[in-house]
């Protein structure tokens, strides 16, 4: 089964690759707002665990 990557996500990932890991929730979600990221990745970013991420895969997997 083919997975289609959309946009938003794209753009999230260009946005997270910016970050340096390891990063905790705050950072990642101060990072999309400084970055303009779009409302609804914004929202899901706030939606993440308050943890530690490894990196921009971590924060992607952990998304609702």
């Amino acid at each position: 089964m083919e997975t289609t990557v959309t946009d938003e996500e794209i753009e999230l990932r260009l946005v997270l690759d910016r970050l340096s890991y390891p990063a905790d929730k705050v950072r990642v979600v101060s990072c999309a707002e400084v970055h303009g990221l779009g409302t609804d990745a914004r929202r899901r970013l706030h939606h993440l665990p308050d943890r530690r991420y490894a990196s921009a895969t971590e924060v992607v997997a952990a998304l609702p």
